[in-house]
């Protein structure tokens, strides 16, 4: 496995054992709400359905596309420092 793969593998897993583990913490909860919530902003104000339904007291849900793509959003920020440390590494 190349080296590129196994460190989008370590970043990606420590970003969702970190949001999984503190998400409900008055510290870090806001941040992983923005880690969410802020790539879903821009692409609701070019009129993207990535927001489900009403808020019922609170923000509403992201929608499935909502969802995928945070996931894609984030994917693509880990993969590219990946592969920038793994270019440095090699070096």
């Amino acid at each position: 496995m190349q080296l590129r793969t196994l460190l989008f593998i370590g970043l990606s897993t420590a970003h969702a054992l970190v949001a999984s583990i503190w998400a409900g913490t008055s510290t870090l909860g806001p941040a992983i709400a923005a880690t969410i919530y802020g790539p879903l902003f821009v692409l609701d104000a070019i009129k993207l359905p990535v927001f489900g339904g009403w808020p019922s007291g609170g923000w509403a849900a992201p929608s499935l596309l909502g969802w995928a793509c945070v996931v894609l959003f984030w994917a693509a920020i880990w993969w590219s420092v990946a592969v920038l440390l793994a270019r440095s590494c090699r070096r």
